[in-house]
């Protein structure tokens, strides 16, 4: 039984909608698979269920949230040929870059705590699902030498456009006679 809710103390879960077999269809894609659960393995042994949870639902809300927006100015866009004008529409994008920060730390807590599978199914110890530091140098120092660069053109246009203003059409006003 699959069930997406909030868990309770005690191994229940509230507000749950629950579908029958879709836990082993989305683990071993068969209907009939044992998926052992959490119940099966020491309290000890446990991940931080809730921490877990809590950061994969903010990154699933803030990921739709950002689709959503996505979805909002492909609409304005496609059905009535413009840009959206709304402030509020540009008040949202600017907090999406942070709030897409705040997703990708989210997942990151989501894949480094949730590593506790590996408990369930005695294949390994937290202790030893660690991820080993060998590339995120290489990996930082890439991601620094783009956000530089992406840094430098923004400042670069910016530049331009402040050296040379666009011209805009003087506004047509109309007196009533």
């Amino acid at each position: 039984m699959c069930s997406a809710g909030s868990p309770t103390p005690g191994s229940n879960v509230e507000y749950g909608i629950e579908i029958s077999k879709g836990l082993s269809l989305v683990a071993f894609h068969s209907p009939n698979a044992v998926v052992r659960g959490l119940d099966s393995v020491p309290r000890g042994d446990w991940p931080l269920v809730n921490v877990v949870r809590f950061s994969f639902q903010t990154m699933v809300g803030i990921g739709s949230l950002l689709a959503l927006l996505g979805v909002v100015y492909l609409f304005v866009r496609v059905r009535r040929h413009r840009l959206p004008e709304s402030a509020w529409f540009y008040r949202a994008v600017a907090v999406a870059g942070p709030l897409s920060l705040v997703a990708l730390v989210c997942g990151w807590v989501v894949t480094e705590v949730g590593r506790q599978p590996w408990v369930v199914y005695e294949v390994m110890r937290t202790s030893e699902a660690v991820t080993g530091a060998g590339g995120i140098p290489v990996g930082y120092a890439t991601l620094s030498v783009v956000y530089a660069g992406v840094v430098v053109a923004i400042v670069w246009i910016l530049r331009r456009l402040a050296a040379r203003p666009l011209e805009l059409p003087e506004p047509t006003t109309t007196e009533e006679r």
